[in-house]
């Protein structure tokens, strides 16, 4: 009696046990599913992916601070392999303009102007730079949050706020699809946390008709390539004493505008960027800046020479750049 009460004791706590180690990788699974979930930055990196490998087509509201709304829609067939990516971007109001994705050209077809191609791998009119980010490489320069979920284009979201540890640049708030990853919108925030350039979907389809897309872009017909040469010895005599942490030259050229040759180098982050451009012709005016939504362009004088600074960044930060432009 006493063998079988032992043998029925210990096949039970035999039984508990694989049920408690059962319970527990159930927990530890929903706990690791929960921290994913709950992790801003691994959030962003899955909206970056399924930005560039979906298939979706978007209708989105485009609005600077103090500017005109202007409509778009946005067709998308993505792939792992970003020479196979698709896009088609169409404006909704004014000229019938057209941007078209493929084979990493760009080609941009106006009625009101000379159709051209660029050599990109993406249509940066439809979704700002900060989108197709490794987002882990920039944790060293911004802060990430969760702020929690709400509903727009009546589609669940969660909230993710994007502040620089410094205040040489913008912030943004990204709203992440929670079913298939997607921003839904981008609010681009100043220093006091207000709203001054606003991408917003207003409609999202991911059954639409991609074979008569594929068709359409693959059957068009396509002007020549712009041929646009990276030069090594721009702005030679220049150099910056100060740059935002982060940045880096990605690129530099020379350019011929109006019969005036134009130094021009680029420098980004990843999220925000400007270029430097200096002309070769001798000037003397005033300084002057612009403002449009967040886009700031000062112009200024140094050594006789004209420099024009374009940057998504706020205006003190660009004027200190200009402050540091030293000839060498």
């Amino acid at each position: 009696m006493k063998l079988k009460f032992y043998s029925n004791f210990l096949t039970m706590i035999k039984q508990s046990s694989y049920l408690f180690a059962s319970l527990f990788f159930l927990l530890m699974s929903l706990s690791i599913q929960a921290n994913e979930n709950n992790d801003p930055v691994a959030l962003l990196n899955k909206m970056s992916k399924a930005v560039q490998t979906q298939d979706y087509q978007i209708h989105f509201l485009s609005q600077d601070k103090n500017q005109y709304v202007t409509t778009y829609e946005y067709t998308h067939l993505g792939a792992e392999n970003k020479k196979d990516v698709k896009a088609l971007l169409l404006y909704l109001e004014g000229a019938a303009r057209e941007i078209i994705l493929h084979e990493n050209v760009i080609s941009y077809f106006q009625p009101d102007s000379e159709s051209f191609s660029i050599s990109s791998s993406r249509i940066v009119e439809a979704f700002p730079d900060i989108i197709y980010n490794d987002f882990n490489e920039l944790t060293n320069i911004y802060d990430f949050t969760l702020l929690g979920k709400t509903r727009t284009a009546n589609r669940s979201v969660q909230l993710v706020k994007m502040v620089a540890k410094d205040k040489d640049r913008y912030s943004y708030v990204i709203w992440v699809d929670d079913e298939i990853n997607l921003p839904i919108r981008i609010d681009l925030l100043d220093q006091h946390s207000e709203i001054i350039s606003q991408v917003k979907v207003v409609d999202l389809d991911v059954n639409f008709d991609k074979k008569a897309v594929k068709e359409y872009i693959e059957t068009r017909s396509y002007p020549i390539l712009l041929s646009i040469e990276k030069q090594e010895n721009v702005l030679d005599s220049w150099r910056l004493a100060w740059l935002p942490k982060g940045f880096k030259e990605v690129a530099a050229y020379n350019v011929n505008f109006y019969n005036s040759d134009i130094a021009t180098k680029l420098f980004s982050d990843g999220v925000f960027s400007f270029t430097v451009n200096v002309s070769s012709e001798e000037a003397n005016q005033a300084n002057q800046f612009i403002q449009q939504g967040g886009r700031t362009i000062f112009s200024t004088n140094i050594a006789k020479k004209n420099i024009i600074i374009i940057g998504n960044l706020p205006r003190t930060t660009i004027e200190r750049i200009a402050q540091n432009i030293i000839e060498k």
